[in-house]
């Protein structure tokens, strides 16, 4: 029976709990349980954390302190946090510190009406230079479906300049996660950029856009590299980068040598797709629909410029699919097509 949950406030956060399928969902107010059915219960607000069957699954980062929210740590289904931990932990052995702007599993975009809000005030960069903040400002729904094993998370962002003097725009984030019987993990990103401030103009840049940082073993270069990585077209290593494909991998091992992969997909209704792929030897693994010039040999400067008119919106839609074993491009086929029917 589907039960309607009454809207409640904890640390000024608005929580709705809505269509679940199952009467022990919960909804309560400080540190204790937020939502829980089936084998998921979130807790908290900064951060949030979700787990599975109890197990931590990721924590979505929203302190305002941060420069943006990111999901930290981001467990598989080997049992390990799949991504690089600096610059949210010090000293893990075999990390290398570079990029600090790289945090697990983060979005942002290189320039917004002139704002990088990619970088970070870490990031080596001229003195003067423009850099935005993108500030958690609630959740505004969440639902269980216990009988797909699926959660989904939905926040709002305003993106603000980094002293926080100037609105530009804001987003709507909808997060969709499922556990599946074989221990992988399915996260399906909605993003959904608004200009509510006036009018939005997204650079072309190859900063950006949906990325994470992959953890050593599945890089392609360095001390404890083990990694490959391949896209829908076939193209392999580092020929992966800039181009647009349906889909990229990254498989490998972690550090136990578990085989282990991830796969990113890019939604058929998301914009620009096929989007072009923002994915390096050295970890980092991102899609990116602004990066045209950057991206294609010969095209034209400004050629991924975009403007969303006051009032309007645009929609970027990802999946990411944390998974054991290491799948052919047959398999992951497979999944863009199963993916490609979702709404």
């Amino acid at each position: 029976m589907i039960r309607k949950l009454p809207l409640v406030f904890s640390i000024g956060l608005a929580l709705f709990a809505a269509g679940t399928t199952d009467s022990r969902a919960q909804v309560s107010i400080g540190g204790g349980s937020v939502i829980s059915s089936g084998g998921w219960t979130v807790t908290g607000t900064d951060p949030i954390e979700i787990r599975w069957a109890g197990e931590l699954v990721t924590a979505y980062q929203t302190s305002n302190d941060l420069p943006k929210p990111f999901f930290y740590p981001l467990m598989g289904p080997t049992g390990e946090n799949v991504t690089r931990h600096w610059p949210m932990k010090e000293g893990v052995e075999g990390e290398e510190t570079d990029h600090p702007h790289h945090r697990s599993l983060w979005f942002g975009l290189g320039k917004v009406n002139g704002y990088d809000f990619w970088h970070e005030p870490a990031s080596k960069k001229p003195e003067g230079y423009l850099f935005g903040k993108t500030v958690h400002t609630g959740l505004n729904g969440m639902q269980i479906k216990g009988s797909e094993n699926a959660i989904i998370l939905k926040t709002t962002d305003d993106l603000v300049t980094l002293d926080g003097g100037m609105k530009l725009c804001q987003d709507k984030r909808t997060f969709r996660l499922e556990h599946r019987d074989d221990g992988t993990i399915v996260l399906d990103a909605t993003f959904v950029i608004e200009a509510s401030d006036g009018d939005v103009n997204i650079s072309d840049d190859k900063e950006g856009a949906f990325a994470l940082r992959v953890m050593p073993t599945l890089r392609l270069e360095g001390e404890r590299a083990k990694g490959t990585i391949l896209n829908s077209d076939g193209v392999t290593g580092k020929d992966v980068w800039g181009k647009r494909a349906n889909w990229v991998a990254y498989q490998g091992v972690d550090s136990k040598g578990d085989k282990l992969g991830i796969a990113m997909f890019d939604h058929p209704t998301s914009f620009r797709h096929p989007s072009w792929w923002h994915a390096r030897h050295y970890g980092l693994f991102a899609v990116n629909p602004f990066g045209q010039a950057h991206f294609e040999k010969g095209a034209p400067e400004g050629a991924g410029d975009y403007t969303i008119k006051h009032g309007d919106s645009i929609t970027l839609k990802y999946r990411l699919l944390i998974y054991p074993g290491n799948e052919d491009a047959d398999q992951l086929n497979a999944e863009f097509a199963k993916y490609s029917e979702t709404n």
